[in-house]
């Protein structure tokens, strides 16, 4: 007798606002080839008069939908344009009341994959922003995908791009190979590194010390990349070391990219903004649909 196993669902996060479509979209392709279902999910701010007449008992008055009904509206909307995308798939649809990070960060317990979409604000109370994604791909304990608002440009024969910090990117660069694989693209890895100024004054030789770094650079990236290399032969896989900011590198790059994915450190808003944080950066420039995973997060 055969167990059939319960899968986590991909969740995406919608607000009303045009681009919850190709973030529905993109989520619609990646269950479907998972085989998972999609949970679409509304996050919203209930209103207090609403509230009331509920309370009271009273019907709501259909011709002055308020916070709840709206959210459904945008709900039965994304799951119909999910529904024209993959009849087979299986959808379910839930409106809940409160802040969009937390809603997002409690679907992320048990979610394999949250996609948002990309800085733009929508009707319902500018429920999923910029912020959001950054705020939700920082903490959360799956991987988060935020969808650019412009039209992606991903298309056959591109490529899925990681960035790779460290030992700690382990994480990111497999769900890049495991996207790589699953959209038949190939897979480009890169580290970018950096000379730092204030110590040029006393080296004896700064380009004997680039030399030493792109070494050291090129080491690490074989370290985290050689045994997914094995783990996933049959993805092509190029190597960059590049010298320059990681953030403005990875932008470039997203605009030839299906995908470019990125770690986290998990870092507060504060220190996010104070440290330079790159995948805040990809989330609000790149030119695809950006993936960010945690260290201690799989997909």
């Amino acid at each position: 007798m055969s167990v059939k196993v319960e899968r986590p669902p991909v969740v995406v996060g919608i607000d009303g606002s045009p681009t919850m479509f190709l973030a529905v979209a993109w989520a619609v392709d990646y269950a479907g080839s998972l085989s998972a279902p999609l949970r679409i999910v509304v996050a919203y701010h209930p209103d207090v008069l609403e509230d009331e007449v509920l309370a009271a008992g009273v019907p709501p008055d259909s011709s002055h939908p308020r916070a709840s009904h709206l959210a459904q509206r945008h709900a039965d909307a994304a799951a119909a344009h999910a529904g024209s995308l993959d009849p087979n798939l299986h959808v379910e649809t839930a409106c809940i009341p409160g802040a969009p990070t937390t809603v997002l960060l409690e679907e992320a317990q048990r979610s394999a994959l949250i996609v948002v979409g990309s800085p733009q604000l929508g009707r319902l109370h500018r429920a999923f922003t910029g912020s959001t994604g950054a705020a939700t791909s920082a903490k959360a304990v799956c991987p988060v995908v935020v969808v650019r608002k412009r039209a992606s440009r991903s298309l056959s024969g591109t490529r899925v791009v990681v960035g790779v910090s460290g030992p700690a990117s382990r994480n990111a660069a497999e769900f890049a190979f495991q996207e790589a694989r699953r959209t038949n693209a190939g897979l480009t890895a890169v580290h970018a590194w950096h000379l730092n100024t204030a110590d040029l004054a006393s080296l004896v030789s700064p380009v004997d010390e680039r030399q030493k770094l792109e070494v050291r650079a090129q080491a690490m990236l074989a370290e985290v990349l050689d045994p997914l290399s094995v783990a996933y032969p049959e993805v092509d896989v190029r190597r960059d070391v590049v010298e320059g900011p990681a953030a403005e590198l990875l932008e470039e790059l997203s605009a030839k990219a299906r995908l470019l994915v990125v770690g986290s450190r998990g870092l507060s808003p504060l220190s996010a903004r104070l440290l330079g944080s790159v995948s805040r950066e990809t989330i609000t420039h790149a030119h695809c649909p950006v993936t960010v995973v945690h260290p201690r997060t799989s997909s």
